[in-house]
């Protein structure tokens, strides 16, 4: 037997150990899964404090589906503490409709809710003149037009 003969033949045996233990490796897998499919993961609890959240709606002339949007973001499963979320609205020009959505809202226990308007237009976009203000360790910021699924 020569040289490169043996080595073929010992390449062709490296690869059987190979795919051997793969195979050994995949019914150890399955053994696993029937052997623990019944226990179900459990997420992990929340931590002591929690982050504060800044929830920004940017929104202008958007009067149509102020209610429908903050219906959505109030539905995102938060707690909603005055000192752990916080949600800012910018708007430039329907500010008496998002005004009573605010004291809504705040009705309802949102209670840091509020409603800013920019004093000019000129300088930056709507989410800059937010963030300037913005005081959460988390911005979310969420277009006019975002529906927030329920969580569960």
């Amino acid at each position: 037997m020569s040289v490169f003969e043996f080595g073929i033949l010992g390449l062709y045996f490296l690869t059987l150990v190979i795919l051997a233990i793969m195979g050994f490796h995949r019914y150890v897998m399955v053994w696993l899964y029937f052997r623990h499919k019944d226990k179900k993961a459990l997420p992990a609890p929340l931590p002591a404090e929690l982050p504060r959240v800044t929830v920004q709606l940017p929104i202008f002339n958007e009067m149509y589906v102020i209610d429908r949007l903050l219906e959505s973001v109030t539905q995102v499963r938060y707690p909603k503490t005055a000192s752990r979320s916080r949600s800012r609205r910018l708007d430039d020009e329907t500010t008496a409709i998002e005004s009573r959505a605010v004291e809504h809202y705040r009705e309802r226990g949102f209670a840091s809710t509020t409603c800013t308007a920019r004093p000019h237009r000129l300088q930056g976009g709507r989410p800059d003149a937010g963030l300037r203000a913005a005081t959460g360790e988390f911005v979310f910021i969420f277009d006019a037009d975002f529906v927030a699924r329920p969580t569960s």
